[in-house]
């Protein structure tokens, strides 16, 4: 068992919360590029690099959207780049549009890595001491969601087996994946009727029940709490005082290494506080692998 994994749910919870919120609330490039890198390294060192380099395809395609689709509406700007008919292309808006695509990019990724490292039990023991309902919802439907995936894919399977696809044109392929997702949905609701039946048997629904949990605040787990609440509100308070603050209307802000420089290597190593954990958990392992 991995270091994060004996680490206490609700501190892990709470360090990927403040990440995320200190993504979501910047548009400064160089954090929002640090969120991004962070947040795939880590999921990197969780999944492997053939994992991670199809989810880097999917964030560029997701970030080229994003750019494509900005201009559209955002047509605000100095330097123009082309027009087409009434519409102008601008640089700030493209450049707008590339930092709304990593930003969006990296909170998927974070939330991502947060649904590797907590499983339905982890979520609910953060949530069933003062929400219970939403603990129940939340763990129960993190869990059902790679089910419906992998029940989508065997009925696909299924029809493709008995060859009902072979000579169809789009328009039938469209139909036969709309009759798939129909045989999901109908699946899911008879899946729904039975965990809920399960789940009464059990005693969810009764008043005073009390949770088990095998998780207890270690000293390690307080002072990792005690650091990253340190160091994520002292982020966010410097963030909203305007320091590294970045504008792209009317024209983009010039990005200025001065004495505020100090806040993207915080930033950086609160976001890859987690990726040194499992480098160093590692390098250890491998050193005392060399001493046996």
């Amino acid at each position: 068992m991995s270091l994060i994994d004996k680490q206490n749910p609700i501190v892990t919870f709470i360090y990927f919360l403040l990440t995320i919120i200190i993504t979501m609330f910047t548009m400064n490039p160089i954090i929002l590029v640090a969120s991004f890198v962070s947040s795939l390294l880590l999921f990197c060192l969780l999944v492997g690099i053939k994992r991670t380099l199809i989810r880097i395809c999917y964030s560029l395609l997701f970030i080229l959207l994003i750019t494509i689709i900005n201009p559209l509406f955002s047509r605000q700007g100095m330097t123009e780049l082309f027009a087409i008919g009434s519409l102008v292309v601008t640089l700030e808006s493209v450049l707008n549009g590339v930092a709304i695509g990593i930003m969006l990019s990296s909170v998927i990724n974070w939330i991502s890595v947060l649904n590797i490292l907590l499983d339905t039990d982890k979520i609910s023991y953060i949530f069933s001491k003062y929400t219970p309902k939403i603990g129940t919802i939340l763990s129960v439907s993190l869990g059902l969601f790679p089910k419906y995936i992998v029940q989508y894919k065997v009925i696909d399977n299924n029809l493709k087996g008995f060859g009902i696809y072979n000579n169809t044109n789009v328009f039938g392929k469209i139909k036969l994946k709309l009759h798939t997702l129909s045989t999901l949905i109908s699946w899911s609701i008879e899946g729904a009727l039975t965990l809920s039946d399960s789940m009464s048997a059990r005693g969810y629904d009764l008043k005073g029940k009390r949770v088990y949990n095998k998780y207890k605040f270690t000293p390690y787990d307080i002072l990792f709490l005690l650091i990253i609440l340190s160091v994520g509100i002292l982020v966010l308070v410097f963030l909203g005082l305007g320091i590294s603050g970045y504008y792209y209307y009317p024209t983009f802000k010039q990005i200025a290494f001065d004495s505020s420089i100090w806040i993207y290597f915080v930033i950086f190593a609160f976001m890859n506080f987690m990726s040194c954990q499992i480098v160093g958990e590692s390098v250890k392992w491998q050193y005392l692998k060399s001493k046996i």
